[in-house]
């Protein structure tokens, strides 16, 4: 893959642990809770890293909860 991915650390107030776009210019950018552990927030990146490299946001007519279910099976 040849897309740049860049990461943000967000104060998130909530239980998110991360989350992920693709950008404009075919980028990356996933966003990390700046309140979790170095151990959550990795778990978090790998999570996001997940849906990136299966193409998730290519298939955005695929179901959510269907991408969700294979991307914490895969792990």
């Amino acid at each position: 893959m040849t897309s740049n991915i860049y990461v943000h650390y967000v104060d998130f107030k909530n239980s998110v642990s991360a989350t992920s776009t693709v950008n404009a210019d075919g980028s990356y950018s996933i966003f990390l809770n700046s309140r979790l552990s170095q151990t959550q927030q990795s778990n978090g990146y790998l999570h996001e890293l997940t849906h990136i490299l299966q193409l998730d946001f290519e298939n955005r007519d695929r179901n959510i909860d269907l991408l969700e279910y294979y991307a914490h099976h895969i792990e």
